[in-house]
């Protein structure tokens, strides 16, 4: 059946080709100066956004006598319990590892900064040096260590490094970040004394990388009894801004980032806007047009669950459970872990058969939106985007000055990698590990708003997970995310991102590092 629905995805592309549908633009005020994370207000007599055609969603939120954008995102945003802060967060970097160094204690950690490396393709320990630079330091590690725990991030997960981590006699744990931005290796009861931390660059050009490393006395502490352990779903702060489309028409393939170049040539891109995101919305396209602003963006969850979603299409199907016909829309359910080992099962949304990506979605999940920044700093609406699900893959770490995330799941997280259970029509499962995210580039399908014909100015990109609150979590506080640009013409310069409704919002936490979840 699968098979089947993927086959027609070729010829949509072409047909769409040919195929534009304008949008309307619908302005709507928003006040946002003093609306927060915490704030609330009741929706408006007639409001809607639980449409199940996505289209139908947006066009809910902008009907007359609804709420603005600020106050029903702030409706959502209400915690459950206030979002703690998260632990090594005011915590900067150190000088590297030197030998001189007095042992890291149990429960001591380090973060440190690597070099900027121009080129350097490495395969093996061997080739230090002759296929490319490697970098190493001595790590003294005391004792009574319950797990050592080495990291490495880097801001494009183009770029591939393997790390080794090397025990006083010699025995080496590799890891690499291939398809990713981080690597982390762990390593039980480690022996007290001098220890190697190894970068070698594996296809890796102008690229830079930094490190952390911690002792950790002791496991985790999770609540014990029958207490649920919840995700706790945010956005990364939008960024890596264009107007050109990529070159790559199947694009939503899984082709990684280095085969998906942008469609220029010599400066000219005619195209802002995919074949697949210009098709029509009956096929599942987004009917963009003319003018698509794209950016990169993604899920993370900081919770102390994991966010796991399942779904039965096969089953659904045969029942009559899936709405809209074959790749229209079926129940989506949320697995809720608890403290004792146990697990419950709730109803959370509707998942979606996507034929021009030839996955499963989590569907109604996302809600993009561009806004107009007016004089007086208010914002007005005036585009919307048409991804609204998505399938996402643990890559990214998510609070990179915090150690609450374990190894990830290769079952709840594997992604839309082709062969992850994101294609898997009987008994599929969507999730991210706790501490995890995940990263869709501008490249990407449906990664944009539509900025049709809207002049040059200030604007606001705004991404919201689980605006409809399907997805039980710890807190919604910061379920939205935001970046300020200036666009003139076809250069956009990002200003401000941060997670928040907008760089007025009072609660706002600014990202001022490299990568998509750097906070610093």
């Amino acid at each position: 059946m699968l098979k089947r629905l993927a086959q027609g995805c070729a010829s949509l592309m072409v047909a769409a080709l040919v195929v534009a549908a304008a949008g309307s633009a619908h302005a709507v005020h928003d006040s946002h100066a003093t609306a927060g994370p915490g704030s609330a207000t009741r929706r408006a007599k007639g409001c809607t956004s639980r449409s199940p055609n996505r289209r139908d969603r947006h066009a809910a939120g902008r009907r007359a006598g609804c709420s603005s954008p600020a106050k029903e995102l702030a409706r959502r945003s209400r915690p459950l319990r206030p979002s703690p802060p998260a632990p090594y967060s005011n915590y900067a970097d150190t000088t590297p590892p030197a030998a001189s160094d007095s042992p890291l204690p149990a429960g001591g950690f380090r973060f440190w900064q690597g070099p900027t490396v121009t080129s350097g393709d490495v395969p093996d320990a061997s080739a230090c040096g002759v296929s490319g630079p490697c970098y190493q330091w001595p790590l003294r590690v005391g004792s009574g260590g319950w797990r050592l725990r080495v990291a490495l991030d880097t801001p494009m997960r183009s770029n591939t490094f393997e790390l080794d981590v090397i025990d006083p006699a010699g025995h080496v744990t590799s890891v690499t970040n291939s398809n990713m931005f981080d690597a982390e290796a762990y390593i039980a009861n480690p022996t007290a004394g001098v220890w190697t931390v190894r970068v070698m660059p594996q296809n890796v050009s102008y690229a830079s990388f930094r490190m952390r490393a911690a002792l950790e006395a002791a496991a985790p502490v999770l609540p014990k009894g029958h207490v649920p352990l919840l995700p706790e779903l945010r956005a990364d702060p939008p960024m890596e801004f264009t107007f050109i489309a990529p070159a790559n028409p199947a694009n939503g393939l899984y082709p990684p980032d280095t085969v998906n170049p942008p469609l220029d040539v010599l400066g000219v891109h005619p195209l802002s806007c995919g074949v697949d995101e210009m098709a029509p919305s009956p096929v599942q396209g987004g009917g963009a047009y003319p003018r698509c602003l794209r950016f990169t963006s993604g899920p993370i969850n900081v919770g102390v669950g994991p966010y796991e979603m399942h779904w039965k299409y096969v089953q659904d199907l045969a029942a009559g459970n899936v709405q809209g016909g074959p790749t229209g829309q079926g129940p989506m359910y949320q697995t809720i872990h608890y403290g004792d080992g146990t697990t419950s099962t709730r109803r959370a949304g509707n998942y979606e058969f996507h034929v021009l990506h030839g996955h499963f979605h989590d569907d109604g999940i996302l809600d993009m939106r561009l806004f107009h920044v007016n004089a007086d700093n208010s914002l007005t609406q005036v585009g919307t985007g048409t991804k609204s699900g998505f399938c996402p893959a643990n890559q990214l770490l998510g609070v990179w000055r915090s150690f609450a995330n374990d190894p990830p799941n290769g079952i709840v997280g594997s992604g839309d990698t082709g062969t992850g259970n994101c294609q898997n029509p009987v008994d599929g499962v969507l999730g991210l590990s706790p501490g995890w995210g995940d990263v869709y580039r501008w490249q990407r399908p449906g990664m944009y708003v539509e900025f049709g014909n809207s002049p040059d100015g200030l604007y606001v990109v705004r991404i919201t997970i689980d605006p409809n609150r399907d997805v039980l979590q710890s807190s919604y506080a910061y379920s939205s995310s935001y970046a300020l640009v200036r666009i003139t013409g076809e250069n956009i310069q990002e200003l401000e991102r941060g997670q928040g409704l907008s760089p007025w919002d009072p609660h706002k936490i600014v990202f001022t590092g490299a990568g998509p979840a750097s906070q610093n």
